[in-house]
């Protein structure tokens, strides 16, 4: 019996680190989503820039709209674990 259980006990650290990992792994996806997210806010964010030097439209609203989901995704991700490129939006944004 000695052989079962310490197979069993190996299966079970297996098991555990299987799904250790796929936690890790569904969270880093979840970061990547977000960063994807906020790096196309920062997109529409320069072209409505853009538009309002170029055309005098008056973009304050939806510049701050964009702005504001920007910080929003940035500190989700900060909570969440994130990973070293939630500041890099944040820089783009401001140059």
């Amino acid at each position: 019996m000695g052989l079962l259980d310490k197979a069993k006990e190996i299966a079970g650290q297996g098991a555990e680190a299987a799904k250790k990992a796929a936690e890790a792994a569904k969270e880093k996806a979840g970061d990547l989503q977000a960063k994807r997210r906020a790096d196309d806010l920062a997109e529409q964010l320069g072209y409505l820039i853009v538009r309002e030097r170029t055309e005098g439209a008056d973009a304050a609203a939806e510049s701050q709209r964009l702005v504001d989901e920007i910080v929003a995704l940035q500190k989700e991700m900060a909570e969440g674990g994130g990973d070293a490129g939630a500041g890099e939006s944040a820089e783009t944004v401001g140059e």
